[in-house]
């Protein structure tokens, strides 16, 4: 597979070019001189700025010498390894793969310590979840016989090596810790917002609508700003760039996964526009699915406010990237042929912004309208399944039934999805009905009810880290409409298309997410 990263930007003069190349190696000295200071002021968390480091200098060096500077070596190393590779057959390798996978998920799994909140047997329960997770997904596929079964063995290897990094390492710990910290501080910058809005006394109320959603706002102006700036853009390239390498999936699909868990569903099929109208189903399907499986940063935003653990946050989103490929791939696999196969492009914008100002300013127009889509939801969403509650409930009273409701009986019938990514079996029905309460309503009301069982004590420490991952995605009833609406007006001819794949998709991104909890599980 020949994969070609572009950006399509504008060629720059010479003299811009010169200046350019001046103005960052300046700024290169001085972050060095910076990052030297640090190391010897303050020698904790090395990994973090030795990361922050290593990003900052390598989007200086492309932006200044081109990406193909490390990719042809790469590309000829890959292809010597290929060659070798190549004397085996797809069938073969896909099978070495699979038992690889499958032995390092044994090994780190039932060789790590074990303690009350991951013992030997509860190991085996998640384990045993991935797994019928994926034979699910392969008995209900589209085309069974045109699974590539490379893409999904790699994406659900991808997926556990993450999961062992952020989980199992020191380095990635501290990583996403790190991570976590940053998006608690901006939580803080938000009410200080909203504090001159309103007043202080009012903006520290500790209600919904006050607490979570002006971080909504917030973040989706520095989401802006950053795609102003062209941050955004080089991260999502490169990460989709591997997706498509690794993986063998188009340039389209593979851009929007990666954007997936930084500008959530809708937002990120706005990156590849130009070419919706005429992707393959199995295209639109992943492209669906890839914003199931995840949640955006403006959304994370609130649900840190609310008290969620943002590391799982994070990781989770992470994790469930590769996995909504390999899995949408599972359920409705490839049979056509795209015209992105092979490039890894986000075209420009058209009408881009004219400065940082003008950046902040649109996004936060989109946080605001999100925000009033949110409410609009949550009001209209929970005002119906009260009703229906109401209802339900009255039938039980009438046969001496108490307390029978709509979550109650989803509860159940999601009580072994929780019990197969790891739960302990008193607390499945808890779980159960918070997953319930996520697709039904959506995962701002399942956070909800997530935290009043953690302040209650009813959860364990390890159920409520396995629940955490398996709320992380935008996977429920109302974002199937969000999905269709946003897609459809990209791409009218495609509407009936969308309709028809919504709700397969709707699952996939809910089992990338049980998928990512059940490794979760495996871990803990």
């Amino acid at each position: 597979m020949s994969t070609q990263v572009h950006s399509e930007e504008e060629p720059k003069s010479t003299f811009q070019k010169h200046s350019y190349i001046i103005y960052f190696f300046a700024f290169w000295v001085i972050m060095t001189a910076w990052v030297i200071a640090s190391f010897v002021l303050h020698p904790e968390l090395p990994a973090v700025r030795a990361c922050l480091y290593v990003f900052v200098t390598l989007k200086l060096l492309f932006d200044i010498v081109g990406v193909s500077f490390v990719t042809k070596p790469i590309g000829s190393v890959a292809g010597v390894v290929s060659s070798i590779f190549s004397r085996f057959s797809e069938t073969v390798l896909t099978i070495a793969g699979a038992v690889l996978t499958l032995l390092l998920m044994l090994l780190v799994t039932f060789l790590s310590p074990t303690d009350e909140n991951g013992t030997l047997i509860q190991r085996a329960q998640s384990l045993f979840g991935v797994l019928i997770i994926i034979f699910v997904l392969y008995a209900t596929s589209a085309n069974r016989r045109a699974v590539k079964w490379r893409t999904v063995v790699l994406g659900i290897f991808l997926q556990y090596v993450l999961g062992i990094f952020v989980l199992k390492s020191q380095v990635g710990y501290e990583i996403f810790k790190w991570l976590s910290e940053i998006f608690t501080k901006l939580v803080g910058y938000s009410t200080e917002g909203m504090s001159f809005v309103l007043n202080k006394d009012i903006a520290s109320v500790k209600i919904f609508l006050l607490s979570a959603l002006p971080g909504i706002i917030f973040i989706a102006a520095l989401v802006q700003i950053c795609y102003y700036l062209g941050v955004m853009q080089w991260v999502i390239l490169k990460f989709a760039w591997l997706m498509a390498y690794t993986l063998d999936t188009s340039g389209c699909e593979s851009v929007v996964a990666a954007a997936s868990p930084f500008v959530g569903q809708g937002e990120s099929a706005l990156l590849v526009k130009p070419f919706i109208e005429n992707m393959t189903k199995s295209e639109l399907h992943q492209v669906m699915a890839s914003g199931f499986a995840t949640i955006s940063g403006s959304i994370m935003m609130a649900f840190i406010s609310l008290g969620v653990d943002g590391q799982t946050l994070i990781t989770s989103c992470i994790m469930s990237v590769p996995c909504s490929l390999a899995l949408s791939k599972l359920r409705y696999p490839e049979t056509e042929v795209s015209e992105s196969y092979g490039k890894v492009t986000i075209p420009q914008q058209e009408n881009a912004e004219v400065n940082i100002l003008h950046a902040a300013a649109n996004g936060a127009a989109q946080g605001i309208h999100l925000v009033l889509l949110i409410v609009a939801s949550i009001v209209a969403v929970i005002s119906l399944i009260s009703a229906v509650d109401a209802l339900i409930g009255w039938i039980g009273d009438v046969i001496d039934i108490q307390g029978l409701s709509l979550s109650l009986i989803i509860g159940y019938i999601f009580y072994p999805v929780a019990w197969c990514i790891g739960i302990e079996g008193k607390e499945c029905l808890y779980v159960g009905q918070l997953l319930a309460r996520k697709m039904m309503v959506n995962e701002f009301a399942a956070f909800t009810a997530l935290k009043e069982l953690k302040d209650a004590g009813t959860l364990s420490i390890r159920s409520n880290s396995i629940a955490t991952f398996s709320l992380c995605g935008f996977a429920n009833f109302g974002s199937i409409g969000i999905q269709i609406g946003c897609l459809g007006a990209m791409a009218p001819r495609r509407q009936g298309d969308l309709a028809s794949l919504a709700f397969s998709a709707m699952i996939t991104g809910t089992f990338s997410t049980l998928i990512s909890a059940a490794i979760a599980g495996l871990l803990l």
